[in-house]
C-alpha cells in the first residue's frame, strides 16, 4: 500500500514538473530534489550535465543510481531502475558541444607532500653528541726531546717530559640550519660548542713525578739543606672548549640511511689545569748567605697554575645517520699552537708566597714552548 502511494505521489511530482518546466531539464534524485538543467550526456554510470542558470559554466555528473528519472524540455522522461540502461533522447547527445571548464587547482591541492621533506635534516635540528678523544701528533708523542708541552721551562738543566695527553672524551652541543634543499640533498650551517678532555699520559705521570724528585734534589744542594723531596699530589689535564660554525653536507640513501660530511672553523680556549707537589719533609729551612741574609723557602708544597689562552680552531669530519635520529661520525679537530705561561707558588704553613730561586730572584710566571693540541674524535650523535 506504502509503495503505490509513492509511486503515484513520484508521478504527480513528474507531472507537475513537465507542465511547469518545459523549457529545461529536470532531473529528479531520489530523495524528492530536483536540478534544473540541461542534459549532455546519460551513460551507464553517471549523467553529465549543466546547469540551466549557467550553461556556460563547469559541467557536473551525478551517479545513476541516485536518480529517478529526467524530464526533457521536448517533453520526453526517461526512469531509470538498477536493472535497466537509458540512453538519452537524440537531441540531447553531444550534437551541440559544449566547452568545458576545468577549475585550477593549486600545489597544495593536488599534492600537498610534494612541498615537503620527509627527512629531519631538512628541518632545523639540534643533537647531542659524545665520545672519545684520541691524541695525534704532537699531542700525543712522548719524545722527551720535543717538549711539547708545560714540562719543559727548566730547560737544559732537567730531563723533562713532553706532556703528552691520553685518550679523553668529547662532547658538543650542536645545531643545523638547513639552507637548500634537493630531493635527497641538503646543505646547511653547523653550529657547535664542544669541551674537550684529556688526562696525562701515565708515562708522562711517571716523568711528572721524576721532574719534580730532581727539583727537590737540586733544590736541596743548592741550600745545603736536606729538607725537600717533593710528591705530586694532584695532575694537571688539558681542557678545550671550542666554538665553531661552518658548512654541511647530507645525501640520503633512504629514510633510514643517509651520509654526511662537515667542515668548521672558530676559536677554542685553551686550559691546563692547576698541578699540586707537597714536600714530604715539611717545615721551613733558613739559610743563611755570607752577607748575613736570612731567606725562607717553603716546606709545605708547590702549586703551579696556568693561563687560559685563546686560539684558532677547526673541524673536519662525516660519517653515518641511522633512522633518521642517530649519528656515528669521526672528526679531526685541531687547535693552533698556543704558550703555555704556567705561574709557581709556593706554600709556608699554608700561606701563599711566589716562588725565589737561590739568589734571591722571584719566579712569578715562567715561559714554556707553545702546545699543539689535535685530536681524533669518535662520536655517537642523538638528533631531535
Amino acid at each position: 500500500m506504502k509503495n503505490r502511494r509513492g509511486i503515484i505521489l513520484l508521478a504527480m511530482i513528474q507531472i507537475c514538473l513537465t507542465g511547469t518546466a518545459l523549457s529545461q531539464d529536470v532531473i529528479l534524485k531520489k530523495d524528492n530534489t530536483t536540478v534544473l538543467s540541461k542534459v549532455l550526456e546519460v551513460t551507464s554510470t553517471e549523467i553529465k550535465y549543466k546547469k540551466w542558470s549557467n550553461q556556460e559554466g563547469p559541467t557536473y555528473s551525478i551517479s545513476r543510481s541516485e536518480v529517478v528519472s529526467i524530464n526533457y524540455q521536448n517533453g520526453e522522461v526517461d526512469r531509470f531502475t538498477d536493472n535497466t540502461t537509458i540512453t538519452p533522447a537524440p537531441q540531447q547527445t553531444v550534437n551541440q558541444p559544449q566547452p568545458q571548464v576545468q577549475i585550477p587547482q593549486t600545489p597544495s591541492q593536488t599534492d600537498p607532500e610534494k612541498s615537503k621533506s620527509h627527512y629531519t635534516r631538512s628541518r632545523v635540528q639540534f643533537s647531542l653528541n659524545g665520545g672519545v678523544a684520541i691524541p695525534m701528533g704532537d699531542f700525543g708523542v712522548t719524545d722527551k726531546n720535543k717538549y711539547c708541552a708545560p714540562f719543559s721551562f727548566f730547560g737544559d738543566e732537567l730531563e723533562t717530559g713532553c706532556g703528552a695527553a691520553k685518550t679523553g672524551f668529547n662532547a658538543s652541543l650542536r645545531l643545523h640550519i638547513p639552507i637548500y634543499k634537493q630531493d635527497k640533498d641538503i646543505v646547511g650551517i653547523p653550529l657547535k660548542f664542544n669541551v674537550m678532555y684529556n688526562g696525562f699520559s701515565d708515562a708522562e705521570k711517571r716523568a711528572y713525578r721524576e721532574l719534580w724528585q730532581q727539583i727537590g734534589h737540586m733544590m736541596n744542594e743548592q741550600y745545603g739543606t736536606n729538607a725537600y723531596q717533593f710528591q705530586v699530589t694532584k695532575y694537571s689535564s688539558y681542557l678545550n672548549y671550542s666554538f665553531m660554525g661552518g658548512i654541511d653536507y647530507t645525501h640520503y640513501f633512504s629514510k633510514s640511511f643517509g651520509l654526511f660530511v662537515e667542515a668548521n672553523l672558530g676559536l677554542n680556549l685553551a686550559q691546563i689545569t692547576k698541578a699540586n707537589i707537597s714536600n714530604l719533609l715539611g717545615g721551613s729551612v733558613v739559610y743563611v748567605d755570607y752577607d748575613n741574609y736570612i731567606q725562607y723557602h717553603s716546606g709545605d708544597g708547590m702549586e703551579v697554575r696556568y693561563k687560559t689562552k685563546a686560539n684558532f680552531a677547526y673541524e673536519i669530519g662525516g660519517g653515518l645517520f641511522l633512522f633518521d635520529h642517530f649519528s656515528i661520525g669521526v672528526f679531526y679537530t685541531g687547535y693552533s699552537p698556543s704558550q703555555v705561561s704556567p705561574t709557581w707558588r709556593e706554600y709556608i704553613n699554608g700561606s701563599s708566597y711566589t716562588f725565589s730561586n737561590g739568589s734571591g730572584e722571584t719566579i712569578t710566571e715562567i715561559t714554556a714552548p707553545k702546545l699543539k693540541v689535535s685530536a681524533l674524535s669518535i662520536q655517537l650523535g642523538v638528533h631531535f
